[in-house]
């Protein structure tokens, strides 16, 4: 028998595979590198998806966006389609449509998939870019503050499952995020003024920023341009530095998660009434009691966080939620994240925070009741 003998294989500074002979086999190393090209403009949206659709970049419209911007985005017939928005529409089903339009009307791999309007959508077109003829480029133009801070940033597409919010995506990043503030002009403002809650948890999480500072303003901060830029560069900047080399979160201990734990299951057990900027806020909220309770927070950075809140117009707890229900859809995470801890984020400062294995069901209920008396006396 003839034995081929092969050099290793290097990958190079770009991607590619560096091979490693073992006893019995290889060692594969496979590398990729993935560059975002991320602007922020004060204005220019229509301008910017017009542009790429002539470009010969094929557009998947949020509705709300369509319906708003129709007469300024002069879009070329058959360069776009139009994609429903919402957590309801953000589906594998919604998904497989569009991937069955995208063949039907020809669209081949090298050509860029524009994702225009809100996180849901963005998610969504992520999704199906990172699928379609296993991977065409994407370029996502985010239309909401959430879109812009959060949904279009660190790479995390995914689509919504009736078992869980985004049980199914990938990571997968765009070749450019296009931001552009007058997208915000035809958003309703209570839809932006939730976005600050995601805000709010960049602050609570980070030091190496002035963002806790710059959202004390309150809510009229969104009636800044110039100041509302900066909060969504620093929110920007602020989410890819704690990303650091935990993009794919192969560490389950991740500092985002701050207020997450029980954001997405406040969310799904009331079918996505309260959007996900302010359950979000509300998360920040009852991690900061229960850091509070264990003595981890200063009772004066407690209070910072829940002023904040009021200040940018969020609320620090919803009253109408099925509470035995968020116990235990937060309880069946740990099983998710593979039943040995929770990796609940719990703030120890502004700007610093501890991860621990488990928060009892005793405090969660603890600070639901707290927090809904505090509610009702800054009303």
């Amino acid at each position: 028998m003839t034995t081929a003998t092969h050099p290793p294989a290097t990958a190079t500074d770009t991607e590619g595979i560096s091979v490693t002979p073992t006893p019995g086999g290889f060692d594969a190393t496979v590398v990729r590198r993935d560059t975002t090209r991320i602007t922020i403009h004060s204005n220019g949206f229509a301008d910017e998806v017009s542009q790429r659709a002539q470009d010969g970049a094929f557009v998947l419209l949020d509705r709300n966006v369509h319906e708003a911007w129709r007469d300024a985005l002069r879009l070329p017939a058959g360069s776009y389609l139009i994609v429903e928005p919402g957590e309801h529409h953000k589906t594998l089903q919604q998904a497989a449509c569009v991937v069955d339009q995208l063949h039907e009307r020809g669209i081949h791999r090298t050509q860029p998939l524009i994702g225009v309007g809100g996180g849901t959508t963005t998610d969504l077109v992520g999704l199906v870019a990172n699928l379609y003829f296993r991977g065409v480029p994407a370029v996502y133009v985010p239309t909401t503050l959430l879109g812009m801070i959060d949904a279009a940033i660190g790479g995390k597409t995914g689509v919504n499952h009736p078992r869980q919010k985004n049980l199914l995506g990938s990571f997968s990043h765009p070749s450019a995020v296009a931001v552009h503030l007058d997208a915000l002009d035809t958003v309703p403002h209570h839809h932006t003024v939730s976005a600050l809650g995601e805000a709010l948890k960049l602050a609570v999480a980070d030091n190496q920023n002035d963002l806790f500072h710059l959202l004390d303003r309150g809510v009229r901060l969104l009636d800044d341009p110039v100041l509302l830029t900066h909060v969504v560069s620093t929110c920007i900047a602020t989410k890819l530095r704690l990303l650091g080399e935990n993009a794919f979160e192969r560490d389950l201990a991740r500092v985002l998660n701050l207020g997450h734990t029980v954001a997405h299951p406040l969310e799904e057990i009331t079918d996505y009434r309260i959007p996900h900027g302010t359950a979000v806020g509300i998360g920040v909220a009852v991690a900061a009691h229960i850091s509070h309770q264990r003595s981890l927070l200063p009772e004066t950075d407690l209070h910072k966080i829940l002023a904040a809140l009021r200040r940018l117009a969020l609320p620090v707890m919803d009253p109408d939620f099925d509470r035995d229900e968020l116990a235990s859809r937060v309880q069946r995470l740990k099983l998710q994240r593979g039943g040995t801890s929770l990796h609940y984020v719990l703030p120890t400062a502004i700007g610093s925070t501890t991860i621990v294995d488990e928060v009892h069901t005793a405090e969660l209920y603890q600070a639901v009741h707290q927090l809904t008396a505090y509610q009702k006396r800054t009303s």
